[in-house]
C-alpha cells in the first residue's frame, strides 16, 4: 500500500498549526521537577499546563480531558509513560495526542524500544528550558506527518465512536497494509464487528491478530470480553489472565477485569485476578481494596477488615475506600467504628450525600433512629430531589420537616 499521505486517502483534515496556545500535560514522579518543567514552559509561552505526579492520576485525567501534547515520565508511579500510551492508543474511547516520554538516557536498543512502543519523542533528563521546545515541535509534527499512521488509527477510534461502523471497519482494514506484521488493526476490525454484536467474526479477527503478535496485550483482553459475551467464562478468565501475566504491573489492567468479573458476581475469579497482581508484589491500594471487598463479599469480615484498613492507610484521602471499610464494619456489627469512619470522612466532605446517607443506615442498624432521621433531614435540606433520603424517612414514619 502506497501511504505516502496518509492524510489524502483517509480524507483526515490537516492538523491544528503547532503554537503555544496548545494544551500540554506534564506527569511527573517528583514534585520539584514538576513544577521546574511546567515554569519552564510558562516561560515559552505555554500556558495552558496540566501536570499531575503519578501515571495513573495522568491517563484518568488524559481520558477524561484530552491535551494536545503529553509529556510523561518513564519512572511514573502505578503506570508508566510506556504503559499510559499503550492505554491510550488501544482505549477507542478516547483520543493520544503526539507523546513524549521523560527518560533517563537509553542506549540504542532501549531508544529503539521506546520507537517502536510509538514515542514521538525522548526528552532525556536532566531536562533544561532550552530542550523544550525543539522536542515538543518535533513530536508535534512527528505525529502529525502524512507518513505516519497514528493519526489515522485516532480516525478509525473516532470513526467507532460515532458509530460509523462499515468507514471504521474499512480503515481498519487498511492499516493491515500498512504494517503486515502489526495485530493492532486486526484488534480493531474486532471491536467493531462486537460493536454489531458479530461475535464469531470479531473472534476470527482477534486470533488472526494473535497470530501476528502472540504477546499483544490487548488481544486477550478483546477476546475476555468475546468470550464473556459468548457465556464461555472459563475461556474468558483463561484471557484476562494471560493478559495480567503480560503485564502483571499494570494496574490498568486489573481495573477492567475486577470490574467485569464484579459485575457478573463472579468473587472467586476476582480474588484469583487480584492475588495475581498481589504476588507480583503490586502494593498498590486499589488492589488491597478489591481483595478486600471480595472477602467482604464473601462474609468473611476478618480478612475484609485487614485488607480495607491497609487500603485507607496508604490512601487515608480516598472517600471510596474509607466507605468501604465503614460498611464493612456496619455488616460486622461493629456499628460505632463503622460511625466513627464515617464522620472521619464527613470532616473532609461534611455534605457527602453518599456519605451521610450510609451513615445513617447505620445508626438505623444500631437502633438509633432519631439521629438518622436527623441525618436524612439534612440531606434533604442540602438536596431536596435525594430521593432515598426521602424513601428512608418513609420506611421510619418520619415526615421530612423535623
Amino acid at each position: 500500500m502506497d501511504h505516502s499521505d496518509l492524510f489524502k486517502k483517509f480524507g483526515l483534515n490537516p492538523p491544528e498549526p503547532f503554537s503555544t496556545e496548545l494544551s500540554i500535560h506534564v506527569g511527573e514522579s517528583h514534585n520539584e521537577i514538576r513544577l521546574i518543567i511546567k515554569h519552564h514552559l510558562n516561560k515559552l509561552g505555554f500556558n495552558n499546563v496540566r501536570a499531575d505526579r503519578d501515571g495513573h492520576a495522568s491517563l484518568a485525567e488524559l481520558k477524561v480531558k484530552p491535551a494536545h501534547i503529553a509529556l510523561e515520565g518513564d519512572d511514573l508511579d502505578v503506570v508508566t509513560g510506556y504503559d499510559m500510551l499503550k492505554e491510550l492508543m488501544e482505549d477507542p474511547n478516547v483520543s493520544r495526542p503526539p507523546f513524549i516520554l521523560m527518560s533517563k538516557p537509553l542506549n540504542k536498543a532501549e531508544l529503539m524500544f521506546a520507537l517502536e512502543m510509538g514515542m514521538d519523542d525522548i526528552l532525556v533528563r536532566p531536562i533544561s528550558q532550552g530542550d523544550l521546545l525543539p522536542k515538543i515541535r518535533n513530536a508535534y509534527n512527528v505525529f502529525n506527518n502524512p507518513k505516519n499512521p497514528e493519526r489515522v488509527y485516532e480516525l478509525a477510534k473516532a470513526k467507532l465512536r460515532a458509530e460509523d461502523y462499515p468507514q471504521a471497519f474499512q480503515i481498519y482494514s487498511e492499516l493491515t497494509k500498512v504494517s503486515e506484521k502489526a495485530a493492532r488493526p486486526y484488534i480493531g476490525m474486532a471491536r467493531v464487528q462486537i460493536k454489531q454484536n458479530s461475535l464469531e467474526e470479531a473472534l476470527g479477527y482477534v486470533n488472526k491478530g494473535i497470530e501476528k503478535n502472540e504477546n499483544y496485550i490487548h488481544a486477550y483482553v478483546v477476546r475476555a470480553d468475546i468470550y464473556t459475551a459468548m457465556k464461555q467464562d472459563e475461556k474468558a478468565l483463561e484471557d484476562l489472565k494471560k493478559a495480567l501475566e503480560l503485564s502483571p504491573m499494570n494496574i490498568i489492567r486489573y481495573e477492567g477485569c475486577t470490574e467485569s468479573l464484579l459485575k457478573q458476581n463472579k468473587i472467586d475469579e476476582c480474588l484469583s485476578i487480584l492475588n495475581i497482581g498481589a504476588s507480583a508484589g503490586l502494593k498498590h491500594p486499589y488492589i488491597i481494596e478489591r481483595l478486600g471487598y471480595c472477602y467482604f463479599l464473601k462474609k468473611d469480615y476478618v480478612n475484609a477488615l485487614k485488607l480495607l484498613k491497609e487500603a485507607v492507610r496508604i490512601d487515608p484521602e480516598n472517600v471510596s475506600y474509607a466507605n468501604s471499610l465503614a460498611i464493612c464494619y456496619r455488616d460486622s456489627k461493629d456499628f460505632e467504628k463503622a460511625v466513627l469512619t464515617y464522620n472521619q470522612i464527613l470532616k473532609k466532605q461534611p455534605d457527602n450525600h453518599l456519605v451521610l446517607f450510609n451513615k445513617a443506615v447505620t445508626l438505623i442498624f444500631w437502633d438509633k433512629k432519631d439521629e438518622a432521621i436527623k441525618i436524612l433531614r439534612r440531606i434533604l435540606k442540602i438536596d431536596p430531589n435525594y430521593n432515598k433520603a426521602k424513601e428512608k424517612l418513609s420506611e421510619l414514619g418520619a415526615s421530612i420537616e423535623g
